[in-house]
């Protein structure tokens, strides 16, 4: 006799339980050093807000917010602020809005 088993996906676009806490931490580890590197290493700073760039789309897709942490890095001055480290305790203390 044959039997058949039936698996239930999630539903489309609910990711797994861990998954937002764990993007969370990678971009907050990113961010620390994206800042830090800024600070070691200054004239190298359009690499590092690139790579940062780059890390925040793939980790969660795109967000209007990312423009208000890569505008001041932009900024002469401003590009020393930790603005990515700032950008992700944001994201952290999103109260679910990036679940997704």
């Amino acid at each position: 006799m044959k039997r058949t088993i039936v698996i239930r996906e999630a539903a489309p676009g609910t990711p797994p339980a861990g998954s937002r806490m764990l993007r969370s931490t990678l971009t907050l580890l990113c961010a620390l050093a994206a800042d830090g590197l800024q600070w070691l290493v200054p004239f190298l700073w359009p690499v590092w807000d690139g790579a940062m760039v780059i890390a925040v789309l793939l980790l969660w897709g795109w967000r209007w917010e990312i423009l208000v942490a890569v505008i001041p890095e932009v900024i002469p001055g401003l590009e020393l602020a930790p603005t990515w480290t700032i950008f992700a305790g944001y994201i952290m203390l999103g109260r679910g809005k990036y679940g997704r």
